[in-house]
């Protein structure tokens, strides 16, 4: 059985050099012509993720939508160390992923943001044009707050070799003095730390004119999707955005060490994206 899309791997020029693109290009192009474009997450979560986008890609396809997955700078096969990748270098990237998208003839764009991607779609879809629709997965939406989570995995295992540990404040104390961290085997630069410090999905209200399928993924049907989630949801809606929020039953996959897979994620994606077909141009 033939399959219905061709694998383009490609590097594409980014403002700091080239990034390894992968195309999943359908054989039989949908009507309206549209690609999705992968916004990845953080650090290991980006490998972690990988095969839940691939399982997306082989779906989109079939329905005759494309999926572009690129690497920013510093991270997979694209050029350069993540010791120097800065948060504005990944927003650029991510606008850089839209406008190649354009240059392989797809009309319309969406996003599936990812993690602490979800951010970085915010900072960039001003600057997209033809945007239809953003998929979140999972979406972090305090940058301060994902950061002290991540510096926690470098204090726990500081802890677990019995060596001395440092403070969360101790830590970003070194990253004001200019000085980069090592946290689980990644290099976080300043200016990468300072971003990603700062943003906060709060912070794009603005621009909320796109709608927004928001998919918590929960390990049960009694776990609630997180208070300060609905929070932000319902003041981005009191901002005119058009937001559908579902809960998804499944793993946490993008935290688990071994290959782990939420089947339900792929069919909620596909229907947060054909069924929004024809909302907007």
């Amino acid at each position: 059985m033939n399959k219905p899309f061709q694998l383009k791997p490609v590097f594409i020029e980014g403002t700091k050099g080239p990034l390894f693109a992968m195309h999943h290009e359908p054989i039989n192009r949908h009507t309206n012509n549209e690609c999705i474009i992968v916004i990845p997450p953080f650090a290991e979560e980006m490998n972690r993720c990988r095969y839940m986008q691939t399982l997306l890609a082989q779906e989109l396809t079939k329905h005759g939508y494309g999926l572009l997955s690129v690497d920013p700078y510093g991270t997979g096969d694209s050029t350069g160390e993540f010791k120097e990748a800065g948060w504005q270098d990944w927003v650029s990237d991510s606008i850089t992923s839209a406008e190649y998208s354009s240059q392989l003839g797809y009309k319309s764009i969406s996003i599936l943001a990812i993690r602490l991607g979800s951010l970085l779609a915010a900072a960039a879809m001003p600057s997209i044009e033809g945007l239809k629709r953003i998929i979140l997965w999972q979406p972090i939406s305090n940058g301060k707050a994902a950061l002290n989570q991540f510096l926690r995995l470098k204090i726990a295992a500081a802890m677990a070799r019995d060596e001395e540990t440092e403070t969360t404040t101790q830590l970003e104390d070194k990253i004001n003095q200019g000085q980069s961290i090592q946290v689980a085997g990644y290099d976080v630069s300043p200016a990468l730390f300072q971003g990603i410090h700062s943003a906060h999905l709060n912070n794009h209200l603005s621009f909320a004119t796109t709608p927004i399928s928001w998919l918590t993924i929960s390990p049960n049907e009694e776990r609630k999707t997180p208070r300060a989630d609905l929070q932000i949801i319902e003041k981005w809606r009191s901002n005119g955005a058009e937001i559908e929020h579902k809960t998804v039953i499944g793993p946490a996959f993008w935290q688990a060490h071994e290959r782990t897979l939420a089947p339900n994620l792929i069919p909620a994606t596909i229907k947060a994206i054909t069924s929004t077909e024809g909302q907007m141009a």
